[in-house]
């Protein structure tokens, strides 16, 4: 009976035991999967932190790619800003050379007119003519005469163009207007080219103002912005100029502002009344009278006062 029990209690510890052996197999290929799962987990993991650094370093470039990018668009920028404002400089440029081209289509359209005048009076002249020889010889002596009398117009406008006729006879009245009324156009061409904001104003010669005090201030103007120097006129006058001597006091005081721009660094034109003159002069910033000996060759400027440091022209009619 005990081998019995023996041998059932034997039977039942070889079940347990191969059961717990299989039990053990089991678990043990299921250990063995959980670590290679383990192990490619790790394995992804791994990957994973390579694709994060990856990643990383990729994003670093791209940050440097990025500012290289701002720092390129920064400097197209700058040159952007450099070449609006070279074209804006062009086109300011361009534009005071189409008002003078205008000025000048002007200046030439008249000519042209006189031209066409003159013409038609020496059609008219030479139909005349054609009528006898005697009168074609009168027509012909008229003609030369006239030629020689417009030289003769021509020399006594250079020489009081010029001041170089200073002290002597006045020269006529409507050569007088004609000469003022290139001067006057000079003056205007010079305020909208150089000194006016606005080129397209009435211009610098106000009604009932005296033109020469208008001329010589432009002048001084213009060379400030051309020549930089730092240049002004005082007018001491009260009344306005007769015509022949206002404008040898134009050309006179544009000589002296000319002459100053190019010699000193800053000066003041002054105009004033003599006895029987009108006086020009140059000061310094400190009001003293700048020598014109300094500033001009004083054998050049007729009418050069004794201590050298004023200009006179002879008051006119």
């Amino acid at each position: 009976m005990a081998v019995v029990i023996l041998a059932i209690v034997l039977g039942v510890v070889a079940v347990v035991a191969v059961a717990a052996l299989w039990r053990v197999r089991v678990l043990t290929r299921r250990l063995a999967a959980a670590v290679a799962r383990a192990d490619g987990a790790e394995a992804k993991v791994a990957a994973g932190l390579e694709r994060e650094a990856a990643l990383e370093e990729r994003h670093q470039q791209m940050t440097a790619e990025r500012r290289r990018f701002e720092e390129s668009i920064a400097e197209l920028e700058g040159e952007r800003s450099r070449l609006k404002r070279s074209l804006d400089e062009g086109s300011g440029e361009v534009q005071r050379l189409r008002s003078d081209l205008s000025h000048r289509a002007d200046e030439l359209a008249v000519a042209q007119g006189a031209a066409r005048v003159a013409e038609a009076a020496a059609a008219a002249a030479v139909a005349q003519a054609d009528a006898s020889h005697e009168e074609l010889v009168e027509a012909r002596g008229e003609a030369e005469r006239l030629r020689l009398e417009l030289e003769a117009a021509r020399d006594e406008a250079r020489v009081a163009a010029e001041g170089s006729a200073i002290g002597g006879p006045a020269p006529a009245v409507g050569l007088v207007d004609a000469l003022w009324a290139f001067e006057r156009g000079r003056s205007t061409r010079t305020w909208r080219q150089s000194v006016a904001s606005d080129p397209t104003g009435a211009g610098p010669f106000a009604e009932g103002a005296d033109p020469a005090r208008a001329a010589l201030e432009v002048e001084a103007a213009a060379l400030r912005e051309d020549a930089g120097a730092v240049l002004g006129t005082e007018w001491r006058l009260d009344d306005p100029l007769p015509a022949s001597t206002g404008l040898l006091v134009v050309r006179a005081g544009q000589e002296l502002l000319a002459a100053a721009s190019r010699t000193v660094d800053e000066a003041v034109l002054v105009v004033e009344r003599d006895t029987d003159a009108v006086v020009l002069s140059l000061c310094g910033p400190d009001g003293e009278a700048i020598g014109l000996t300094e500033v001009v060759d004083g054998a050049g400027l007729p009418g050069l006062a004794p201590d050298d440091t004023s200009l006179r022209v002879p008051l006119g009619g």
